[in-house]
């Protein structure tokens, strides 16, 4: 029986805080038996079967005979990453916005432990092709009196507030399609046109207005274009046109000054974002924004972007080009899209993962971008441009449904298990055919890989190879896996999780590694049996990960009631896989369960609590040593 709020505060028995100061043991010590998330989309004929499916764990062990190796090198690293996701076009925020599925599909797009993880989205400032209508921020000539993001506050900005909400590394590059109309010489939003040299330094104030009002709601911006498509003169969407030397000069005597001097001396400035090949050749606009006069901006340009159109294949290459003339530069890949001119999801996949994805990325790229986020069954809405574009989603609001598209799990599966701020780091790939693969360093010391079959006929078997150990996968043709394991939230650490009431340390019954398998309490050992990692969601909320399976602690049912049993089963996302650690201090903490409110707890533990194998269920919090628990590093 469950005595609740009534157990005596005694404590039965309490280990004693310990300070273990041990050697690390060797790379192969620490790889063996380290268990692998792993999560799979899996193509049939044109079609996509399993969808970013978590399935179960594999783990690292002795290296089998299998000949085809990904060999996974920690210790060459490359660029840092900035993020992955899309465009919250016009378009594509009215859409999510008014969407009777609001909610899930912002989960489903931000969310890192139910959705794909996206942390960075890029943002027009103003119209788009993909609008509703074409505006600026002051339509007004010929000062900025009326500037005003009022239209964004409609819609956009709510849902940039929800999904910063939804994942806390969320970042925003910002970028104009076109100035106000009264500040090119055209006197018109679409067609091109040049900025008035009168009305550089007013223009730069715009963006620092910009920058205030978006501040002002809580959405900081991390980085700014210049301008979307500097060499795009299209009349029936704004645009504006620039040359390598107009954003050389607006950058360092004007726009970058303007930031500092308001204080924004930390948003980083981006020019070209426009393709890799330009005139029938690799793009030099980029280069000459960095050597234009005297190389003026060098210092105030942080780096350059790209978009995929009207380029042969494989034109990322030219990204390293650019990374060798000035490796001290970013390179971020902004922008491609999909439509109904290719059809196949499966052959969509494949291709956007091999051009848009893993090639900008082993050529210096730290992002990557799909176009819009959203569009409607219609390829809209918008005011020009592409016809037949397809978004991420498509989101139906006639019916009040929305469908993910195959676009959406490309850039997942990358989201998924690659955090802000991680690395790339140096692993095997293969020529088209083969297995193809990037690697990535998270900075709370987790390694993610993702690995695309690029055979379009067989399944291909490959073993990943890593500090001395390695486990086998098979992928079917056209289809991609992620995987990710070792670290923690808590900077790559593993720990015992310890009851203030018994002492005893939460382990998994057997050991066993099935889903299902009872978690109970058992006198602490050193086995990974009993170690667990805080692996991040959002809120505050973590999973807490099986070093031995690479389960999580799970609430069966899952069931809000009191004595509910805890158990591991792999992971879902599912919010009773959820929990919150909030400090009791001197060392202890309760652990919250996000579906339910309640805490861990260690049943009947003052009256059996010396007998190995007592449960843990959940329990409404009743401030008792039972409910308590320590974190011991190990």
């Amino acid at each position: 029986m469950h005595m609740g709020s009534s157990r005596s505060r005694s404590i039965k028995s309490q280990l004693a805080t310990v300070v273990l100061v041990c050697a690390l043991p060797p790379a192969s010590a620490m790889a063996a038996g380290e268990s692998v998330q792993v999560w799979l989309t899996t193509t049939s004929g044109n079609s996509l079967s399993k969808k970013l499916s978590a399935e179960p764990a594999k783990t690292f062990g002795p290296e089998s005979s299998t000949p085809t190796a990904i060999t996974i090198n920690e210790a060459t690293t490359y660029q840092t990453i900035d993020g992955f996701g899309g465009a919250l076009t016009d378009a594509s925020a009215w859409l999510i916005y008014n969407s009777p599925q609001r909610n899930a599909i912002m989960n489903d797009l931000f969310s890192i432990g139910s959705g794909a993880g996206y942390n960075l989205v890029r943002l027009p400032m103003g119209a788009s092709d993909f609008s509703r209508n074409s505006y600026t921020y002051d339509d007004t000539c010929c000062d900025l009196n009326d500037f005003s993001v009022a239209h964004d506050t409609a819609y956009i900005i709510p849902l940039l507030q929800q999904a910063r909400q939804l994942n806390p590394e969320l970042k925003i590059m910002a970028l104009p399609w076109s100035a106000p109309a009264w500040m090119k010489f055209n006197n018109s939003l679409n067609g091109g046109g040049y900025l008035r040299n009168d009305l550089y330094g007013t223009y730069a104030n715009y963006f620092v207005r910009f920058l205030q009002a978006y501040n002002s709601y809580g959405v900081p911006i991390h980085a700014i274009s210049m301008q979307n498509e500097p060499h795009n003169a299209n009349s029936t969407y704004p645009t504006m046109q620039m040359e390598a030397s107009d954003q050389s000069n607006f950058a360092a005597q004007n726009l970058r000054p303007a930031l500092n001097n308001a204080g924004f001396g930390s948003v980083k400035i981006i020019g070209w974002d426009h393709n890799w090949y330009d005139n029938g050749g690799p793009a030099g606009f980029p280069h000459e924004v960095m050597s234009h006069n005297n190389s003026q901006a060098r210092s105030a340009v942080a780096g350059v972007a790209y978009h995929c159109y009207e380029s042969p294949e494989g034109s990322y290459s030219v990204q390293t080009t650019f990374h060798n003339a000035y490796p001290d530069k970013e390179i971020h890949f902004t922008e491609c899209s999909g439509g109904d001119w290719a059809t196949s999801q499966a052959g969509n996949l494949e291709w956007e993962l091999q051009n848009n994805i893993m090639g900008p990325l082993r050529h210096w790229a730290r992002s990557s971008l799909y176009w819009n986020i959203a569009l409607d069954p219609n390829h809209g809405p918008r005011v020009g441009g592409c016809t037949d574009c397809r978004g991420m989603l498509t989101v139906n609001n006639s019916t009040g449904t929305y469908t993910k598209n195959e676009d959406y799990y490309a850039w997942a599966h990358l989201a998924k298990v690659v955090r802000t701020g991680a690395v790339r780091i140096d692993s095997t790939t293969q020529a088209d055919g083969g297995i193809q693969t990037v690697a990535f360093k998270n900075l709370d010391g987790s390694l993610a890989l993702i690995a695309l079959n690029s055979n379009d006929g067989s399944s291909l078997t490959f073993k990943v190879r890593w500090a001395g150990q390695s486990f086998d996968y098979t992928l079917p043709p056209r289809s991609v896996a992620s995987f990710k394991w070792g670290g923690s939230s808590s900077g790559g650490t593993w720990y015992r999780i310890i009851n203030k009431a018994t002492g005893r340390c939460l382990d998994i019954a057997g050991p066993s590694t099935a889903d299902g398998a009872n978690i109970h309490q058992w006198s602490c050992h050193t086995g990974s049996s009993q170690q667990w990692a805080l692996q991040a969601t959002d809120n505050g909320y973590y999973r807490i990960v099986s070093r031995y399976s690479g389960k999580v602690l799970d609430v069966a049912g899952p069931s809000a009631s009191d004595g509910a049993n805890v158990h591991q089963w792999t992971s879902t996302g599912g919010t009773n896989q959820q929990f919150k650690s909030v400090s009791l201090g001197s060392g202890w903490y309760r652990f919250e369960a996000r579906h339910s409110g309640k805490v861990l707890d260690a049943a009947d533990c003052y009256t059996s609590g010396n007998v190995d194998g007592g449960n843990i269920q959940q329990w409404s919090w009743s401030n008792n040593d039972c409910q308590q628990f320590r974190l011991e590093q190990m």
